[in-house]
């Protein structure tokens, strides 16, 4: 594991979809407190990325020497809206991965600097929510910063059984991750689950009723759901094979969505799926789709209620994103299933 001192901010914004896309996904907040991941998962976007091919960072994971310069950007950004937003640890890097590392280096971690600023009403005056998003167990630090609350959610990365157990090598096992989830549900913080990336596999329904009765027990305030996708297809099944994973994840991948931003699952099997997981949930948990084309939403009749990592549906992003182009209000009542740009 690298450690380099870190010159750009360690909070910045997602570059988002594009103005002129209908891919429902939003230039959300992210605090970059490491970079790479030890997880070694078969379908990790990272193993594309530049500062990972160059060598600049450590795929496995780079920890920043000047971590404590992030607690008083988490003080500004806090103080930045005068709105709630959201803020997620663990898109660029796993949110709770390398907590045990930054103790052993620097005797403090990320979410002991964050956890107790957005819980408190005087550091987070808005009501702002940080998301820590995981393929770990290690919350024992951010559980001891602050007393269980609304405004710091922990989500966890889940997988069907068999994709877990196929192309996720190096992380907690999903059983840990669900064990892990009802716990802190228990003791009274927010959980979300984010069940991505959804391949087809003889057998796979049964895995989704598996994990969804699983989610169903835990009684999260969201699950969100993600079809396996890629940028480059090929590049990525390259890549994965050069680092010793299993890049045959890969060949369930399709063509482009309609907006052109990823390669995809057939449409009628995403939907399939998709429609399956959908069927079994609670419906009591708000469902909601992750870098998806407004025309899945559609087709599926699933109501925009939010995105896991924005605040809820007021978040300032939603607007701007209205003001590109994208017809949140439609999707808002979850109608107009007879577009036929995604086949069932």
């Amino acid at each position: 594991m690298r450690v380099v001192e870190r010159s750009s901010p360690f909070i910045r914004q997602f570059s988002g979809p594009g103005p002129d896309s209908q891919i429902v996904c939003f230039k959300f907040w992210q605090a970059v407190v490491a970079s790479g991941c030890p997880g070694a998962c078969a379908y990790c976007f990272l193993q594309t990325q530049e500062p990972y091919r160059t060598g600049l960072y450590d795929l496995n994971g780079t920890l920043f020497s000047n971590l404590r310069r992030l607690e008083r950007e988490t003080v500004a950004w806090l103080h930045a809206s005068q709105s709630a937003r959201g803020l997620i640890v663990g898109e660029n890097q796993d949110g709770l991965a390398f907590e045990r590392p930054y103790k052993r280096l620097l005797g403090i971690t990320p979410l002991e600097l964050m956890v107790p600023l957005f819980s408190s009403r005087v550091t987070n005056p808005f009501g702002s929510r940080l998301v820590i998003l995981s393929k770990f167990t290690t919350t024992e630090f951010a559980e001891a910063a602050a007393r269980p609350n609304d405004r710091v959610i922990f989500s966890w990365s889940l997988s069907l059984p068999t994709i877990s157990r196929r192309y996720e090598k190096k992380v907690a096992p999903l059983e840990r991750r669900l064990e892990a989830a009802a716990r802190l549900k228990r003791m009274g913080w927010a959980i979300r689950f984010r069940l991505d990336a959804l391949v087809p596999f003889d057998g796979w329904r049964q895995d989704v009723h598996d994990v969804v009765d699983a989610i169903n027990a835990v009684e999260p305030e969201m699950l969100t759901l993600g079809s396996l996708r890629a940028s480059n297809a090929r590049s990525l099944q390259n890549s994965a094979i050069k680092n010793g994973r299993d890049g045959s994840i890969f060949n369930a991948l399709a063509d482009r969505d309609p907006s052109g931003f990823k390669y995809r699952l057939d449409p009628a099997i995403q939907a399939a799926m998709f429609r399956e997981v959908r069927t079994r949930l609670d419906p009591s948990i708000r469902l909601d789709l992750c870098k998806e084309d407004a025309s899945v939403w559609r087709r599926l009749g699933l109501k925009f209620s939010g995105c896991h990592c924005l605040a809820g549906h007021t978040d300032s992003l939603v607007r701007e994103r209205g003001d590109e182009g994208l017809n949140l209000v439609a999707l808002r009542r979850g109608v107009h299933k007879n577009d036929t740009r995604v086949a069932v």
